[in-house]
């Protein structure tokens, strides 16, 4: 039955909802994988290469397997065959291309006795000849960090759409500038960990915080020889994932390694040097932005040269760029766009995406390039990004229709909210003198996947029981964004409860549908579609019922409030919970249970991309270089708020994540060795430091999404990163080439531009 009030007049869907997972988490009984004890558990521990680049000429492991306590030790010839990614083995067996690399692995009955065991094994090396920077490794003469990679460029791809050359070569005005973003981790809140029981030939359990158990079974059944269903991932609290939980990591295999040879299920847990060497996050990536622009503030064109550092195995790193060049033909009507991205292998752990993806570093380029293209017209850039902003209906370079849109929205909600006439270019320094400084970002970001994967399917479930109580089956991770909470909104409002009569049971593959996963800022109108079908799947079961009992037909039937009652005849009602327990208790005794599933109706990409803009205002302090973000206004076109206290509540992350980038995160390197491998070294703001934040959710309902819903994953931290980069150019005077931002760099340019302007007026 199709929903009709509940469509027009939402009961449950846009009210503010504490999240329906928080009093487990509080209270300490929210389980994560580190928590999860087997009978018979041993602990596993990974013996790491302690040189950049060296051949393995000789790996005894006798003594280690002699030692008490020692159940299994596993080598490359364990392995054999078994790739992490496209060219990494999971243990390596000849040539080490990064410090940290898996050499060998060992299950003991303790901690204790397993790090002992891995003292034990005796490793010989021939040191080779090294490269730990894009430059030395793009010299002529270069040592080859991998000889599949002929001067050590593992990819090279370039994305055109329109004519780029005819585009520049017509515009008035072209800037180009050198951008660099500096390594990055992902800093997950829960450190990386597995937990594996492959006792049975035929079945292998797995626990593991991840984005994607759908792209884990297949990893873990291709590697092993196994159907889908014989391999089982359970996943339960994550504690956060950035992108960076998406694909099966090497301690993964080894885990289920140990498990098989030592017929006992195995825990193998990163310590906190090794979260840096396990995550596979951005890296050292550099940036020609070239943008096209005429006298009257028209952007005809962007051209980006991306040169990545890839670290030891960077294969993967070239394909998903791809969607970093078509971010920026998603909220500019342009001519033409060439994006660039070549990916150079280097002796530093292999790279991937951060927080963000690629988008965070290119988006904190290009609006500061707005601004100095702004300033040189002497244009507002706030002007400029209405003037070229698209809206809703337009067709985009590679086959997009935007079905809703809100930026031109967005842009002028933030644009008033924050006095931006009254402040841009009139901010006077502050009594102390700091400078002061602000900035917009606008942005766009995708709602799922289709195309990197043949489908882009969620399904669920959803069990009514007698008592009226709900059960949501998916599965979907919730990584700390609130996913299962969303869910259960969804679905209450489609059977006329409320959300906290609802259990979302997650997180186990025996037991829930399929789902791709929770990447791509999918989950929303992925899974949520798949939850609203499943619900009215449901409904329509109830109703029938409920029509009897009330003799009308089914049509005249609303649900809300927990009762189901006449259109026009309030006083013709039965409650919910008495409707479920006499299907049950029928002459049909029927079982109420509800399925559906939902990809994109699109053949490649997606169906919709949310847009967002942002203002942000800091103080600069030109004798430290301390940047002080004082204030963010952050409007963001989610489709529908389906849960708007969700929303602020994303969106106060991912601001906090994009300053955490632009401004102070950092991992330091020498010569492939992490020199600030802790959370106590690796800086990142502190609660104190985060800033007001104003929220304005720009409501376009979009016509795919569940009740008109859209993402709010990584959209607003692109757009942050934007705003807070360009904010500090507009502070200083002067486009700053790198992120993190840090003190040291800001001070550097305030100095080196003071005394530029004192030498030009002597």
């Amino acid at each position: 039955m199709a929903l009709k009030a509940a469509e027009l007049d939402l009961a449950v869907v846009g009210k503010r909802r504490p999240r329906l997972d928080g009093p487990e988490k509080v209270s300490g009984r929210a389980l994560f994988t580190a928590d999860i004890n087997l009978p018979g558990m041993l602990v596993g521990k990974i013996l790491r290469s302690r040189h950049k680049h060296a051949r393995i000429v000789k790996l005894d492991t006798s003594k280690a397997e002699a030692l008490p306590g020692v159940k299994a030790v596993i080598v490359a010839a364990d392995a054999k065959g078994i790739y992490a990614t496209q060219n990494e083995p999971c243990i390596c067996g000849d040539v080490t291309r990064y410090i940290g690399e898996e050499l060998a692995a060992v299950a003991a009955i303790d901690e204790v006795t397993a790090t002992r065991a891995l003292e034990l094994i005796e490793v010989e090396y021939e040191v080779l000849p090294s490269v730990t920077t894009i430059r030395e490794a793009l010299k002529p003469d270069a040592p080859q960090v991998d000889p599949g990679a002929p001067g050590n460029i593992v990819s090279d791809n370039t994305d055109t759409y329109g004519d780029v050359e005819d585009a520049f070569a017509k515009a008035d005005l072209v800037f180009e500038d050198k951008f660099v973003s500096r390594p990055t981790h992902n800093l997950f809140a829960e450190y990386h960990a597995c937990v594996a029981d492959f006792t049975r030939p035929d079945k292998l359990d797995i626990w593991t915080p991840t984005q994607t158990s759908y792209l884990f079974q297949h990893s873990f059944a291709r590697a092993f020889k196994l159907s889908l269903n014989q391999v089982r991932i359970v996943h339960l609290h994550t504690g956060g994932a950035f992108s960076g939980r998406g694909s099966v990591r090497p301690h993964h295999y080894i885990a289920a390694l140990l498990s098989r040879k030592a017929q006992r299920p195995v825990k193998l847990a990163a310590s906190g040097d090794e979260e840096f060497l396990v995550c596979r996050t951005l890296g050292d990536n550099q940036y020609i932005l070239r943008t096209a622009i005429d006298n009257d503030g028209t952007v005809r064109a962007i051209d980006v040269h991306a040169t990545l550092d890839g670290g030891g195995q960077g294969h993967a790193l070239g394909y998903f760029g791809w969607m970093v060049g078509l971010c920026m033909t998603w909220i500019m009507d342009l001519d033409a766009i060439r994006f660039r991205r070549e990916v150079v292998l280097t002796n530093q752990r292999p790279n991937f995406l951060g927080h963000g993806g690629m988008m965070i570093g290119t988006n904190a380029g290009l609006m500061q390039q707005i601004l100095r293209a702004a300033k040189h017209l002497g244009r507002d850039p706030m002007d400029i990004l209405l003037q070229n902003a698209i809206e809703k209906g337009h067709n985009g370079m590679s086959g997009e229709h935007f079905a809703s849109c809100g930026l031109k929205e967005c842009i002028a909600t933030v644009r008033k909210a924050s006095g931006w006439d009254e402040k841009y270019g009139k901010l006077p320094p502050t009594a102390d003198g700091k400078l002061r400084g602000i900035g917009v970002g606008i942005g766009s970001m995708a709602a799922g996947a289709r195309g990197a994967f043949k489908h882009d399917t969620s399904a669920a479930m959803v069990k009514v029981g007698e008592d009226g109580l709900v059960t949501v089956f998916t599965g979907i991770p919730d990584m700390g964004q609130g996913t299962h909470t969303t869910m259960a909104i969804i679905a209450a409002e489609v059977l006329g409860i409320q959300a906290t009569d609802i259990r979302v049971i997650a997180g186990d593959t025996d037991i829930t549908p399929v789902d791709v996963g929770a990447f791509a800022q999918r989950g929303t109108i992925m899974t949520g579609n798949a939850v609203k079908k499943a619900a009215q799947a449901a409904r329509d079961q109830l109703a029938k019922n409920a029509a009897e009992a009330l003799e009308v037909d089914v049509e005249q039937l609303e649900f809300r409030d927990g009762e189901i009652f006449v259109t026009g005849e309030p006083d013709k009602r039965l409650p919910f919970a008495k409707v479920s327990y006499g299907s049950l208790h029928s002459k049909e005794g029927r079982f109420v249970m509800g399925s559906g599933f939902y990809t994109t109706p699109v053949d490649y990409g997606t169906a919709a991309w949310s847009f967002g803009a942002q203002v942000a205002e800091v103080e600069v302090d030109p004798e430290t270089g301390d940047v002080n973000l004082v204030k963010v206004w952050v409007a963001h076109d989610c489709g529908r708020a389906i849960n708007p206290l969700a929303i602020e509540g994303q969106i106060d992350g991912q601001v906090f994540s994009a300053m955490s980038q632009v401004l102070f995160e950092e991992c330091v390197t020498d010569e492939g060795q992490y020199l600030n491998p802790s959370r106590l070294e690796y800086k990142m703001p502190r609660t104190y430091e985060m800033p007001e934040v104003e929220y304005f959710l720009i409501e376009t309902i979009d016509p795919y999404g569940p009740f008109g819903a859209k993402e709010v994953g990584e959209g607003p931290i692109v757009v942050a990163g934007g705003a807070i980069a360009a904010a500090v150019s507009d502070a200083v005077g002067s486009f700053l080439p790198e992120i993190p931002m840090t003190s040291y760099k800001v001070w550097k340019e305030c100095t080196r531009l003071s005394k530029s302007r004192a030498a030009e007026s002597t």
